[in-house]
């Protein structure tokens, strides 16, 4: 009898469960919108590679006043014909390739100035995983830098930009 006994307790208990569960005040719209938005906006305020430090479109201009700097655009050939910032050399960056391809390609850049990674990408995406793979060429950390904003930021600012989509390599900006 025991063992009938004990299943009807069980059984029981299943069947309140349900209505436990339902008693629990469930948060009006607002809440649960507001709760949505607390996540959605914590995820965005997240940058990818978050180690990786940037540097502003306004200091990596001052620095090319200067000369300080080497400017690296990682967009493909066909982009960076199109428009890229004045000065820059291009060192496309594949994600479907192993970056340690371009090994070659990345030492050959100078370890005596800064050196700045920019992506057409809202979070430099594609510059940061550069940066890393300097890092682990043997680069100063704090000479290599993805720049904040890439191409979007400095067009903002009216840099100067040079390729077709500028009127076959007319310079637009100051």
């Amino acid at each position: 009898m025991k063992p009938r006994y004990l299943a009807a307790i069980l059984l029981g208990s299943l069947a309140l469960l349900p209505a436990t569960l339902s008693s629990r005040p469930l948060p009006n719209d607002s809440q649960q919108k507001n709760s949505q938005n607390s996540r959605a906006s914590s995820k965005d305020d997240k940058l990818p590679y978050p180690n990786v430090p940037r540097i502003t479109a306004e200091e990596t201009e001052r620095l090319a006043k200067d000369n300080n700097v080497i400017i690296v655009d990682t967009d493909d050939s066909e982009s960076y014909a199109a428009e890229h910032i004045k000065g820059s050399v291009n060192v496309a960056y594949d994600p479907t390739t192993d970056i340690r391809e371009q090994d070659q390609t990345l030492s050959a850049l100078p370890g005596n100035k800064m050196i700045v990674f920019y992506c057409n990408c809202p979070h430099e995406e594609d510059a940061a995983p550069f940066v890393q793979e300097m890092w682990e060429l043997g680069y100063d950390r704090d000479k290599v830098k993805a720049m904040q904003g890439g191409l979007t930021r400095w067009e903002q600012l009216h840099y100067p930009l040079v390729g077709t989509a500028e009127d076959q390599g007319t310079e637009k900006g100051n």
